[in-house]
């Protein structure tokens, strides 16, 4: 039988290396692209006749170009689309006037091309942002 200092020993090693395996496989995980669209407001909360300035960002590294755009939606109603970037890569705002009262709501949605002038495709949408009008 071994005697200890050579078991301990060992035992030393093999835990070094499990623990040198288990860093290597942790560090050389799947890399993914990231991707994100937000929204942004000035006001939570707005008496009628005031504006609200909303803003959009967003990204995607496994997009050549993408663009922001933002949509609107007043109550329960459907979404409006309010616009989009002129520029790839580039946050995207406006200035709202709250004329009814209730709830509006606004979200982003990214838009991915393959090339400036190509066709888009929807990549992601934000989640809503509610704005209460007084």
């Amino acid at each position: 039988m071994p005697n200890r200092s050579v078991l301990r020993v060992r035992n030393l090693a093999l835990a070094g290396l499990a623990s040198a395996v288990l860093s290597c496989t942790a560090l050389s995980g799947t890399a993914f692209a990231k991707s994100g669209a937000y929204v942004q407001v000035g006001s939570r909360v707005v008496r009628i006749g005031q504006n609200v300035q909303v803003t959009g960002t967003g990204g995607d590294d496994s997009a050549r170009y993408t663009y922001v755009c933002l949509d609107e939606r007043i109550g329960n109603g459907g979404w409006f689309a309010l616009g989009c970037a002129a520029r790839p890569w580039t946050s995207y705002g406006r200035t709202v006037r709250a004329t009814s009262f209730g709830r509006i709501e606004f979200r982003a949605r990214l838009l991915a091309k393959s090339s400036p002038n190509g066709a888009g495709r929807l990549d992601r949408v934000s989640g809503a942002v509610d704005v209460l009008v007084r």
